[in-house]
């Protein structure tokens, strides 16, 4: 079951409404109400009593109890414990009703809020072009092959793209390694080397809806990853005409001018450090033998793998495998190659958001919107291929599925490959516990990996799913 969480309003407070006729209204992506959801027509308020299953609206039907709905019926001869059963089948209704009104939320973005892309060698290619392929599932083609069929190009430095979700990620301590999200792109390794890629890298920004008006007009907070150490520093803005044959600024080619661009204008981001990302393969800085990856938190970086491929190795194992589970287990990004069970991609934890105008912690609970930049910036003339430029690539973007707190590798059980990872995040209490993977093992929350802990890491040893 996917791990799909609306901080502002949970399940229980929404289907109380159902019972008592005050649900409130909800919204659609771009924030207008679409509709309400009431049950006036059956008074559930004045019909919702006590004798209900556990994980019915209690406080509700406790409410509704009060009135004299159930004593006028008792006045009219009904004995107490056909009354009590006619309470019991109302609820049932109100609650089977409440649960069939609520549209099922996606585990995958479900809306475009803007697309600005730069200048860039498919633009203008209908194939690369619609910014509706970043919603919804991946299409991934597997670590050798870019699975081109549901993409979107954001063009070179600064393009961009804003999706929202119908719902807020959470930011979830237990979820597999620690991570909440997961964009999809098109990166492939070289070979079956998986310390060197085929890769044209974005940087991650992310917004709550603290307004709660359904647009992205509250404050984005930057994944710094692991090259954007200084935002101010790293912030460039580049300057593009549609002038091809002026060299003052780029293209040259009029066919890489985006679609209603023209004149003079510009795109800006945060710039990835050249000599590592705007290179023709980009290459692991930990080495080429390395067992650990030197480069985290960027879009379009891992490839997306095909759907059911549980060990990456270019094979179905699962042709039944779904979309909604498969493409929401994320890959380690601290690991060289990927992890089994996962669909790919690059995964991030809204605990790195930090403000970028101060390098301090977001401190987000989640988010409702994901802004994706190109951070690489080499406009090659399009007579020098293979590239000819570097611009990100970008398929979908996922909500991760709910994990287990100790289970870190996410593969149904709590053992000794978990007793591992909890003996290296062990630490001292108040001292904070390493980034990533080790979150799933702290239990209770408060930022270190100790002997609170370790107590219970023990209580749930042996665990497996069922």
């Amino acid at each position: 079951m996917n791990g799909i969480r609306t901080v502002p309003r949970s399940d229980r407070q929404s289907r109380e409404g159902f019972c008592c006729g005050t649900a409130p209204a909800r919204r659609d992506p771009t924030g207008s109400p679409s509709f309400q959801s009431r049950v006036s027509s059956l008074q559930f308020s004045s019909v919702c009593g006590t004798g209900f299953p556990a994980g019915l609206p209690e406080a509700c039907c406790a409410r509704a109890h009060l009135s004299g709905s159930w004593n006028r019926l008792s006045r009219h001869g009904e004995s107490p414990a056909e009354t009590s059963r006619l309470r019991l089948l109302v609820c049932l209704l109100a609650w089977a009703l409440s649960a069939a009104a609520a549209p099922a939320q996606s585990p995958f973005a479900t809306a475009v809020l803007a697309f600005d892309p730069a200048p860039g060698q498919f633009v203008n290619d209908p194939l690369f072009n619609d910014p509706t392929n970043a919603v919804g599932r991946p299409y991934g083609g597997g670590f050798s092959d870019p699975g081109n069929s549901s993409l979107v190009s954001l063009g070179g430095f600064g393009g961009s793209m804003v999706l929202a979700f119908d719902h807020t990620v959470g930011d979830d301590p237990a979820n597999p390694f620690g991570l909440d999200a997961i964009v999809y792109g098109n990166a492939l390794f070289v070979g079956v080397n998986f310390n060197r890629r085929w890769a044209e890298c974005g940087f991650i920004e992310i917004s709550r809806d603290v307004n709660d008006n359904g647009l992205p007009d509250d404050p984005w907070y930057l994944i710094p990853g692991s090259h954007i150490t200084a935002p101010a520093g790293q912030y460039e803005v580049q300057t593009w005409d549609d002038d091809v044959l002026d060299d003052t600024f780029p293209p040259d080619d009029e066919g890489w001018i985006p679609p209603g661009r023209s004149g003079t204008w510009a795109t800006a981001g945060y710039r990835l450090p050249p000599e590592v990302f705007e290179t023709i393969v980009v290459s692991n800085p930990n080495g080429p033998d390395a067992t650990v990856e030197g480069i985290f938190g960027y879009v379009d970086f891992t490839p997306t793998l095909k759907l059911g491929d549980l060990n990456g190795d270019n094979v179905i194992d699962d042709p039944a495998a779904l979309p909604e589970e498969f493409y929401t287990r994320p890959d380690d990004p601290f690991a060289v190659g990927l992890t089994p069970g996962s669909g790919g991609g690059d995964a991030f934890d809204i605990a790195w958001a930090i403000d970028p105008a101060t390098g301090e912690p977001a401190g987000l609970d989640g988010f409702d919107f994901i802004r994706i930049t190109v951070g690489v910036n080499r406009v090659i003339l399009n007579t020098s291929p293979p590239l000819n430029e570097l611009s990100a690539e970008i398929d979908a973007v996922a909500d991760v599925a709910e994990g287990r707190p100790g289970d870190a590798e996410n593969d149904g059980d709590i053992d000794f490959q978990d007793f591992a990872t909890f003996s290296g995040c062990l630490n001292e209490p108040d001292e904070s516990a390493a980034p990533g993977f080790c979150r799933v093992m702290d239990f209770d929350q408060d930022t270190d990996v100790d002997l609170a802990d370790w107590a219970s890491f023990q209580a749930v040893f042996g665990w497996t799913a069922q």
